[in-house]
């Protein structure tokens, strides 16, 4: 009886305390290493141990997305020690907000280089140690602002339809490669420390189920990488039930 190759690892670029740690202990319940990548390496380290008490193994790598020769170093490592990449997401982005004639070009770009450039690279290096093997998954996280320009968005907006024109030349480039490379817009506000403390500066509170629970987003980029390749998803949008759209 042959014994079955141990499941791949997972990067995971930009984890912060919402979706970022649920995507990886999603991934890491599954039985994948993940490796998770952010700015501060004190945050990880929490995390990485949160995920190694419930039985996962996670590991987390201090690193700047908007740093190209950083995130080419962070998939060498990640594939240097695990080997196969089963999967990557990109979840870094910055919701700036800021009425036009107020964006500095400085800012714009700074937008631009965190949630669109970062995408670019961090898809490409992915691809480039998934290719190889011909199988993995890359998935981008999306916003209402990759499909709608509001007002006071234009430099987030800019980015963030970036990361999805990224996204679909990708999968139309590399899905005959065997790479599956998907979208996930969420139209809605993410349900963590952060959303409640500006409901509360607002004094707000948010409709019951008005906020994305963190854990059941993570399961639809779980159930996406699962997917067979006769129906892959290239793009989908998960909201609230009280979201207008």
């Amino acid at each position: 009886m042959s014994v079955s190759s141990p499941p791949g690892a997972v990067v995971i670029g930009g984890v912060g305390e919402g979706l970022g740690f649920a995507l990886s202990a999603r991934f890491a319940r599954a039985g994948h290493p993940v490796v998770m990548l952010a700015r501060t390496q004190d945050k990880l380290d929490r995390f990485a141990d949160a995920i190694r008490g419930e039985g996962g193994t996670a590991t987390g790598l201090a690193t700047d997305v908007r740093d190209e020769a950083k995130m080419i170093a962070a998939f060498q490592q990640a594939a240097g020690r695990y080997g196969v990449l089963a999967a990557a997401i990109f979840n870094a982005g910055a919701n700036h907000r800021k009425p036009v004639l107020e964006i500095t070009g400085d800012v714009f770009e700074k937008v631009w280089r965190l949630a669109c450039f970062g995408a670019f690279v961090f898809g490409r290096e992915a691809a480039r140690h998934m290719v190889p093997h011909g199988a993995g998954t890359i998935l981008f996280t999306g916003a209402t602002a990759s499909v709608r320009g509001g007002a006071q968005f234009a430099a987030f907006a800019a980015a963030k339809f970036g990361v999805r024109a990224i996204a679909q030349s990708m999968a139309r480039e590399l899905g005959p490669k065997g790479i599956h490379v998907a979208s996930v817009i969420i139209d809605g506000g993410i349900d963590m420390p952060a959303i409640h403390r500006r409901y509360a500066a607002a004094g707000k509170t948010a409709p019951p189920d008005g906020l994305l629970n963190p854990a059941a987003i993570a399961e639809t980029y779980f159930q996406i990488h699962a997917q067979h390749r006769s129906a892959w998803t290239m793009e989908t949008e998960i909201r609230p039930y009280c979201e207008p759209f």
